[in-house]
This record gives C-alpha cells, structure tokens and sequence, in this order.
C-alpha cells in the first residue's frame, strides 16, 4: 500500500510511506528522533519547513551540520510535491494501482510470490494441543498485528497521549513493553522460570524469546511441546489481564497471574490426555 498525497492533510510525514519505498522516518531516523511532533501531516509540515523562522520549532535542540542536510532532503521531496486543495489524500495499493484491491489477486500474490516465509512463526504456531483462538492470537501477535495502544494511534484511534501502559509505567504500550518489559506484565515470565525450575536470560525480542522459550537449549526434543504451550497460556494470560484492566477495571495480582498460567496450560494439556505430569 502507498499513500496517494492530495492536499496533504491526511498523510503522516513520519509513518506513511507516501515518497519512495520506505516511511521517511527509517530513511532519515535520527531527525525522526529529533522531532518534536511526529505524528505531523504532510501538508503540516511543508507548511513549517517553509517558514524559515518557524523551522526551530520542529527539533528538540538545535540542529548540526548533518541534521541540517538532512532537513534540505526533506524540503526538496516537499517542494517537488504538488499538493491539491480540494483532493483528499488516498490509499494506492501497489499490486494494481489502477483497479485497486481484491482478495483474487490477494490470494494469487500470496500463493505464487517467490518470497521467503518465516517458516518457524508458521510451523510453530499452529498446533494441535493449542485452541485455535489462542493460535491466531498469537499469529497476530508475533506479526505485531494486535490493537496495543500504539498501533491504535498509528490507525489515529487514539492519540498519542492515550498510549501509555495500562498499568500506569509511564511508558508507550507496545508489545514488546507489554508482554516483556512491564514492570508488572514482563515480572510474570520470572514467576514462570521459578515455576519450571530454570534459570535463564531471557531475550528482550518477542520472536527471539519465544524462539528460546520453545524450544530450551539441553532438554528432550519432547518437551518442546510443553514449553509451547506454556508460552502460548503466559501471554494469553497477559493479554486477557491488560483487557480486564483496561474495559473492566479489574486487576491482579502475579501471583494470581501465574496460578491463571498454571491451571490454563494443565487444561489444554489434560484435554488432549498427554502424558506430561504437573508439578
């Protein structure tokens, strides 16, 4: 999908890819770091970067030598853009601009694209002891697909003042924040170890700690299996808690956390009459 500019107003700068084939804000990272708004329009920001006087207003600290060439990129992909007063702003998809979307050429792309897929996220998420809607949580999960907080002001549901963890951290909720470094989410995995009896540095990268989680360095291959599971009932377990807080108002405790994990994960497996013993 690219971002077709009309009069500018509803393109993000930063985040949209509307020039080129990447977001301004990973072509020119270190200005996107400097910004002070970075949720700015295009139009918004033709606007400022014009008005010489108004151009400090934009950075946090004044800018060096670098920073200021990149700035003059930036105006030059501005001044070369034509923008219509009474055209609105609209989504291109790539794949056949002139028809637009369907889920045939979807599909045809999807099954026919010599692409290489991420066989383990494929492979390893689907599994036959796992619910199915816990399945294609996790799927969404590891795809960054779930409506954290960031990405609902990333879709402009949410402005950026509401993405705050829903525990009250003071940091931005993401996934990787939320399932991994909450102070009170991210404890969980902690309790996790001490249950299972293992030692371990676990990995600050989603994808890499369920890599790690799932598949424990030194143990029978046949264990694997359990650890899936129990990765698969920690973070359900989370996720089911931020919803609880967040549209309820309800909360508990980690220890009320780890219990939910214990019990969840023994009912998937009793279900299917493995033959793993619970401790």
């Amino acid at each position: 999908m690219r971002r077709v500019v009309g009069n500018g107003r509803g393109t993000y700068f930063w985040h949209d890819i509307w020039v080129g084939e990447i977001p301004l804000k990973l072509k020119f990272p270190s200005l996107f770091d400097l910004s002070v708004v970075k949720e700015c329009s295009v139009e918004e920001m033709r606007r400022c970067l014009g008005a010489v006087d108004g151009r400090e207003r934009l950075w946090r600290r004044r800018l060096l030598a670098w920073a200021e060439e990149s700035v003059g990129e930036c105006l030059v992909l501005l001044l070369n853009l034509v923008l219509q007063e009474n055209v609105e702003d609209t989504w291109r998809w790539l794949l056949d601009p002139i028809h637009g979307y369907s889920v045939r050429r979807a599909y045809h792309f999807l099954t026919t694209s010599t692409d290489s897929v991420n066989g383990p996220q494929v492979v390893d998420v689907w599994h036959q002891y796992i619910p199915s809607k816990v399945s294609v949580f996790v799927w969404r999960l590891l795809r960054n697909k779930l409506p954290t907080k960031d990405n609902l002001v990333w879709r402009r549901i949410l402005s950026q003042e509401d993405a705050i963890c829903v525990f009250g951290c003071g940091s931005q909720e993401t996934v990787t924040h939320l399932f991994l470094g909450c102070d009170v989410f991210g404890s969980l995995w902690s309790l996790v170890w001490h249950w299972l009896w293992i030692s371990s540095v676990s990995s600050g990268e989603l994808f890499q700690h369920f890599t790690q989680f799932t598949n424990m360095s030194g143990l029978p291959r046949r264990t694997h299996m359990f650890f899936r599971i129990i990765w698969f009932t920690a973070v359900w377990v989370i996720w089911k808690e931020r919803n609880d807080r967040v549209f309820k108002n309800l909360a508990s405790t980690p220890s009320r956390l780890i219990k939910k994990v214990k019990l969840t994960s023994f009912s998937w497996l009793r279900s299917k009459q493995t033959n793993f013993t619970y401790n």
